[in-house]
């Protein structure tokens, strides 16, 4: 991870004169929360409050190279404190990434950090397709969604590289355990005509265990209306199946925005579905009302509902 951030920055330092520029944005939340049975404090509304600040850095050298990075305040703090905690230095936890570091010309985009690997970024799930979003996610949280495929088997340290033509494009991502002694591989396709938007991917597990997911989404979307859906197979990497099936749609008209996805998930002898509602109102420039429901089940057990409602502020 290091040598790599030198490297970048010889690249950077040899390219040329350059502009840079460093761009502050944030956001806050206030509302009530209802979370799983499960949960701390399951059941009982709760009072939610969230605030984030995140730093994004650019620049451009005189022959066209572009390089930058982003990072929020705390994903800073919370690597500050793990460097000076000597168990998770053993453990390689210092090696995570909880920012992204880019590099971009003629050649393609190259990224590493907290990113998406090469199937999480060509497909889109179900919660993706016309959501404003929830102040607690609920929508997208429910046992029985899964967005990040299988994303974060490794030691949530992805690279990846894609490069665009027109209105489609490819990528190919790689992610290593904490130890680098395994590594995993993603593959995406993705592109758009008229109003369709479809991708293709394919990934296998960082961690050894041999699990792989290839996948297919496709979107339309007219007059303020999406509907799409998304589907992903493959093995648990135990004699059994890995599985993902999602379906959205989403409506947005003056200021407010409706979006609804179920979802189904099988890993093996797990069995989950469920699904998610999620409504906005925009009250002015820069904030909005919000309000977020998920429901899911595993199995033959009860199914666990949880709600928030409150607003959101960006900056």
């Amino acid at each position: 991870m290091k040598k790599i951030l030198l490297t970048s920055t010889a690249i950077v330092a040899f390219a040329g004169a350059a502009a840079a520029d460093v761009s502050v944005s944030g956001g806050a939340e206030l509302g009530l929360v209802r979370k799983a049975d499960g949960a701390a404090a399951g059941d009982d509304l709760q009072f939610h409050t969230g605030i984030d600040v995140t730093f994004r850095l650019s620049g451009e050298t005189d022959n066209g190279l572009s390089f930058g990075g982003k990072i929020d305040l705390d994903d800073a703090n919370e690597m500050a404190q793990r460097g000076q905690d000597t168990a998770d230095v053993s453990a390689g936890e210092t090696e995570e990434a909880d920012f992204t570091v880019f590099i971009s010309g003629g050649f393609g985009t190259l990224t590493i950090g907290d990113t998406d690997g090469a199937m999480d970024w060509a497909l889109t799930e179900g919660g993706n397709i016309g959501n404003p979003g929830s102040i607690a996610d609920d929508e997208t949280s429910y046992s029985g969604y899964a967005g990040s495929y299988l994303d974060g088997s490794g030691d949530d340290t992805v690279l990846r590289y894609d490069y665009s033509f027109g209105d489609y494009a490819f990528g190919v991502s790689a992610e290593q355990t904490a130890t680098g002694d395994e590594v995993g591989y993603a593959l995406g396709f993705k592109g758009s005509f008229a109003s369709l938007s479809f991708g293709v991917g394919y990934q296998e597990a960082a961690d050894g265990s041999d699990r792989n997911l290839a996948g297919v989404s496709a979107v339309y979307s007219i007059n303020g209306f999406s509907i799409g859906a998304m589907y992903a197979t493959g093995d648990d990497g135990a004699d059994g199946d890995l599985e993902r099936l999602q379906v959205g749609a989403g409506y947005s008209v003056n200021a407010i925005s409706l979006h609804l996805n179920y979802a189904e998930l099988t890993d093996g002898a797990t069995e989950e579905e469920g699904f998610g509602f999620a409504a906005a109102y925009e009250l002015g420039d820069g904030i909005s009302a919000h309000f977020g429901y998920g429901s899911g089940e595993e199995g033959n057990a009860d199914s666990e509902d949880t709600y928030s409602l409150g607003l959101a502020m960006s900056f």
